[in-house]
């Protein structure tokens, strides 16, 4: 049920492409990055992984047109692309210097060129050479972190459970690891002791990067919305500015849906999410929407397009205050609350909501 937008634009690693079993949306670029792979010798890594206190990025695009080179990356803060650079390429060549303070993973855009191309930046001498009619299949060479990144030809491994705990468990000393754990703990429900293992066991190096900063604020809230918790309150506008509280709907079961306008996976979701209301709604169930939109039309318009017959909230600031409490810097996501606001489980994957349904209402 849960597809995965990864929203690292790059917008990114927002819809991905489709997540196996699950319908996550992560951001933007995960989609292009499902399709990439490592090309690099650990020789050459070797070679160029000696600590300097900056970056160089060499590119080589075979039939590149002349134009601008983008350097951007998400900003997890935000959730949104960020330009960290631009240079113009000849020949396709073009070259960056500069700093990062952790490795971090960025991509490279080409004006009147289709497709990006992704990779771990650190501080260390890279090389970038790619097709034009190829980018998916570029060869990075010089970063020991996109090393790793890239040795998983299906990179929706960062997503599969068993994989993902595989990474954060096994390499502990990449920052590539805290990057998977941002979104393993979205996706699954992992048990509390287990998160706090994997959170103490990364090295101290990695627990200076950028990921684990955002990792740990992730984790901090996720125990607030784990299975067994009080949901956190809300009060939030419909689409007529009437503010709805979440205690409002206490004394039913409550499906709290995150999703937007702009993802795919929750737009191709909905169908079968208003079967399921249909058939519930009338025993003690229903459905919040609450959308992560900053466009009120485009999100009142999605609503009538996909004819969303629940109650449907939005503070219409996209990334705001209400998916900070809930943990969600993805979407989908959902929560299914108890009569008394309790939340029951989370991430159900639609083929699992209808039996899980059957199972908890009052027959």
């Amino acid at each position: 049920m849960k597809a995965v937008n990864l929203k690292i634009d790059l917008q990114m690693i927002s819809t991905i492409k489709m997540m196996r079993r699950r319908y996550f949306f992560v951001g933007l670029f995960v989609g292009t990055v499902l399709l990439l792979h490592s090309c690099d010798s650990q020789e050459q890594v070797n070679r160029n992984m000696k600590a300097v206190p900056s970056f160089t990025i060499k590119g080589q695009v075979d039939s590149l047109p002349n134009g601008k080179v983008y350097l951007a990356k998400l900003d997890l803060n935000t959730n949104e692309r960020a330009e960290v650079d631009s240079t113009e390429s000849v020949d396709g060549k073009f070259s960056f210097k500069g700093k990062v303070h952790s490795p971090y993973l960025h991509s490279l855009s080409f004006e009147n060129q289709k497709g990006q191309i992704h990779f771990f930046l650190e501080n260390s001498k890279i090389e970038v050479q790619a097709q034009s009619s190829d980018l998916d299949n570029a060869q990075i060479i010089g970063s020991r972190e996109d090393s790793l990144f890239h040795s998983y030809e299906d990179i929706s491994a960062i997503f599969d459970r068993e994989k993902g705990m595989d990474i954060m468990l096994n390499h502990k000393d990449y920052a590539f690891a805290a990057f998977t754990a941002y979104y393993q703990f979205q996706i699954h429900n992992i048990q509390s002791d287990t998160l706090q293992m994997i959170m103490d066991g990364f090295d101290e190096s990695v627990k200076s990067s950028v990921y684990y900063e955002h990792l740990t604020s992730l984790h901090n809230a996720i125990k607030n919305v784990a299975i067994g918790q009080t949901a956190p309150a809300l009060s939030i506008p419909d689409t007529s500015g009437n503010l709805v509280q979440l205690s409002d709907l206490k004394g039913k079961y409550v499906l709290i849906d995150f999703w937007a306008s702009w993802c795919g996976p929750c737009r191709a979701a909905n169908p079968k999410l208003v079967e399921v209301y249909n058939q519930f709604s009338d025993q003690n169930f229903t459905i919040l929407g609450i959308s992560v939109d900053k466009d009120g039309d485009k999100w009142k318009k999605a609503i009538q397009k996909d004819e969303l017959p629940w109650l449907n909230v939005s503070n219409v600031d996209g990334w705001g205050e209400v998916s900070k409490i809930y943990a969600v810097r993805a979407v989908p996501q959902n929560f299914l609350l108890d009569p008394n606001g309790i939340i029951v489980d989370r991430n159900i994957q639609l083929e699992e909501l209808g039996t899980k349904l059957v199972q908890i209402l009052p027959k």
